[in-house]
């Protein structure tokens, strides 16, 4: 009999194999937990048998591993604080918005970014008569948005945390208010600046908002019901720079998202990340491109034994994700991301197709074939990375409107989410679906 290794079919155990040693871990931690073994001792022998299941599995169990596979470290946990300010008069609204970002890796290192945006529109609404209902109203917005960031990267999470104690008070609303008192005051000194950033990220686009509601006049109803529609939408394309690397990205609408790939179209309805499209370029040349989606879960994902293709992978994201579109709150949610290597030439013609009707150098009536045909070489070439998360949030909001001869108001609003990481798996060109055990610590 031939020894099994990392890379053959019988290094990726059996299902029934992983099925057994999960139904042993399952058992011996029921054990520990009758007998009051100590925390530390049950959180030992749990992380052994997670690390032997991995092993039996043919996954990614060490970072060392990882870094041998050419995959990237994993986001383990992201925490957003995003602060709104908006001003409102007849029919004109003004929105200045700060966010501050910080993530940690699995590799130990972190980031942290501050991100500041405009937000400029005109907001109308009219009455409606509709001759087989009661009175309503329809209003609509439409308008520009702009944001700009900087991250700056830290080795481990201690520095990253220092950093944002040291400079969060003065990118926050009322810092950048006091820091331009400041500018304003001749003889008033400027203060201290945060050292230039690694990366840095601008994007820019439009966005439109439309609502109505009315009554249904039904026969033999003595109250007519009252139905409400909702609907918005935009454009949002951007540019992040980061060393050598320039990344373009647009962010996409879910029709069009569900259309690119199987893996893609199976987490289709977004949560807290919007389906994006990206193409990195070094030197002039394209060298990756990378589709995102999000979904909540509504089911359980069990990605055990080997998932060899992005239509299997798929079935199993659509099984747990039931095609829902998420609300914000507290519950788990799927992230998938597919990427296809531009140095090869089949992927760079596919990508080119999409690409040209971007920078409208092709017939817009061709969109939807040009889209499938990208799709279907994410299914065929592409490497994919999923993870499931834990996320959360939470917001406070404070109004204020009157009207003086005309219509006036301002708002404020204070969002805060997490991302946390409760598991990963990465598939790559001609291998099978292996767990990422590096990017989770054990309990």
């Amino acid at each position: 009999m031939a020894p099994c290794t990392r890379s053959s079919t019988c290094g990726q155990a059996s299902a029934d194999y992983v099925a057994l040693l999960a139904v042993v871990a399952l058992a011996l931690g029921a054990a520990a937990a009758a007998v009051g073994s100590p925390p530390a001792l049950a959180s030992a022998v749990s992380g052994a048998l997670r690390h032997g299941i991995c092993l039996v599995a043919g996954g990614i169990c060490t970072t060392g591993e990882a870094r041998a596979a050419g995959l990237a470290p994993c986001l383990v946990h992201a925490r957003r604080n995003r602060e709104r300010l908006a001003a409102k008069a007849v029919v004109v609204r003004l929105e200045r918005g700060d966010a501050l970002l910080v993530e940690r890796r699995s590799d130990g290192s972190a980031a942290v970014s501050f991100l500041d945006g405009w937000r400029g529109g005109a907001t109308a609404g009219i009455g409606l008569q509709m001759p087989w209902g009661s009175p309503g109203l329809m209003s609509g917005s439409a308008g520009a948005q702009f944001t700009a960031g900087r991250t700056w990267e830290f080795a481990s999470a201690a520095p990253a945390a220092r950093f944002v104690r040291r400079w969060k008070g003065r990118e926050s609303l009322r810092g950048e208010a006091k820091a331009l008192a400041r500018r304003l005051c001749v003889v008033c000194s400027r203060g201290p600046a945060p050292p230039p950033p690694q990366a840095t990220y601008r994007e820019g686009g439009s966005y439109g908002e439309v609502a109505a509601e009315f009554g249904l006049k039904l026969p033999r109803l003595t109250r007519s019901p009252r139905l409400a529609v909702e609907g918005e939408g935009g454009l949002v394309a951007g540019r992040r720079k980061r060393g050598p690397r320039t990344t373009w990205y647009l962010r996409l609408d879910h029709a069009t998202s569900a259309r690119l790939g199987a893996v893609i179209g199976a987490v289709s309805a977004a949560e807290q990340v919007t389906p994006a499209l990206e193409v990195s370029v070094e030197a002039g040349e394209p060298i990756e491109l990378r589709v995102l989606g999000a979904a909540a879960m509504r089911g359980q994902l069990n990605l055990l034994g080997a998932t060899t293709t992005a239509g299997r992978l798929a079935r199993r994201l659509r099984g747990a994700t039931g095609g829902g579109r998420g609300g914000e709150g507290t519950g788990l949610g799927v992230e998938a991301a597919v990427s296809l290597d531009l140095t090869d030439a089949d992927n760079r013609e596919a990508a080119r197709g999409v690409l040209e009707l971007l920078s409208a150098r092709a017939r817009p009536g061709s969109w939807d074939e040009r889209v499938r045909a990208l799709g279907r070489r994410l299914d065929a070439d592409g490497s994919v990375d999923v993870s499931v998360l834990r996320v959360g949030a939470s917001e406070r909001e404070a109004e204020l409107e009157g009207a003086f001869g005309v219509e006036v108001g301002g708002s404020w609003s204070h969002q805060a989410s997490t991302r946390e990481l409760v598991q990963a798996w990465s598939l790559r060109r001609g291998g099978a679906l292996s767990e990422r055990e590096d990017c989770v610590a054990p309990e």
